[in-house]
């Protein structure tokens, strides 16, 4: 194969995933959107995050790329034995590759919002504590 022609999937496969995103951004329901405006425009401790982050082969609900934390709401069908199942697989998969995820049930954020950017705020203090470097700088020079 050549170099243009893995390219050129790849740059397909990114396609893909934007399409995806975008459709699941509109038809986020009201627990997504109730997140997304708790952590959207950096109202949150100043971080950054992303909405339907593409980690393949998965897709994260909220991300804070630079903490590596991601936020996911979980629905009705997270609470099955399958999707437990399904769930435990995806968090391996991103835990090996140094996220940490925080799962807020679906109904916390309609019946808590106030609580919910109180769990999201203190995994983003966890995760800014352990990104801190162990060693302060360097000492300004002397006058």
């Amino acid at each position: 194969m050549n170099r243009r022609s893995r390219s050129t999937r790849s740059f397909q496969r990114d396609e893909d995933a934007i399409a995806f995103a975008r459709d699941e951004r509109g038809r986020a329901n009201e627990f997504a959107q109730g997140v997304w405006q708790i952590v959207r425009n950096r109202q949150c401790r100043g971080q950054k995050f992303r909405r339907e982050y593409p980690i393949p082969p998965y897709m994260a609900d909220f991300c804070c790329v630079a903490l590596k934390l991601i936020v996911e709401v979980d629905g009705e069908h997270h609470h099955t034995d399958e999707g437990r199942e399904r769930d435990e697989r995806r968090d391996r998969h991103l835990t090996e590759r140094g996220y940490v995820l925080l799962r807020i049930a679906g109904y916390q954020v309609s019946r808590d919002p106030a609580g919910v950017r109180s769990l999201i705020e203190s995994a983003i203090d966890e995760r800014m504590e352990q990104f801190r470097p162990l060693t302060p700088g360097p000492s300004p020079p002397a006058s």
